[in-house]
């Protein structure tokens, strides 16, 4: 998976560079850096045209620093909008390397469990960006019962050792 690699090599890089911005230079913390300077752009933009009008050389450079602002904010939404389409992608994929074992299910029953809830986040977080139905109900049902671990409960459930497979297995091997 040379491509997880690099792309986690350029996320380390990004927060290195971004970290003297954010207070770890978090996309979360960048964004809201340039929110909160866009907020003190705008206070002097009123203050400049109370006190000298709106005509200087200075207020229109204050005028394009805001709109910079504004597509540092856009850049910064988009591409945790593709981290996150990236992850869904890449626990789809792994979670279907998982399940491709026709016989997971019996011989690894708890790994298939972890594939699915795996999978289920990975749809659920794509159907999220899908029109109605799937965005707030389908994705949002396929999301909850990933992170949930809903397949993984119900394996515990059936297979755990206090389930009545568990018992009989453990009576099959003479383990009581």
């Amino acid at each position: 998976m040379a491509d997880s690699t690099a792309f986690d090599r350029a996320v380390t890089a990004v927060k290195v560079w971004a970290g003297a911005i954010g207070a770890n230079g978090d996309s979360e913390d960048i964004k809201a850096a340039a929110i909160v300077a866009q907020k003190r752009i705008d206070l002097a933009l009123q203050s400049s045209t109370l006190f000298q009008g709106n005509n200087s050389a200075s207020y229109q450079k204050l005028v394009d620093a805001n709109g910079y602002l504004g597509k540092i904010v856009e850049h910064i939404e988009t591409g945790e909008k593709i981290v996150k389409d990236y992850t869904a992608v890449q626990q789809i994929y792994s979670a279907i390397q998982v399940l491709n074992d026709d016989d997971i299910l019996i011989k690894r029953p708890a790994e298939a469990a972890a594939a699915f809830d795996m999978l289920f986040m990975g749809f659920g977080t794509l159907a999220k960006k899908l029109p109605p139905p799937f965005d707030s109900t389908i994705g949002e049902l396929l999301l909850q019962c990933g992170s949930m671990k809903f397949f993984t409960n119900m394996n515990n459930v059936m297979f755990g050792a206090n389930s009545n497979m568990g018992r009989a297995m453990r009576a099959r091997d003479g383990n009581y």
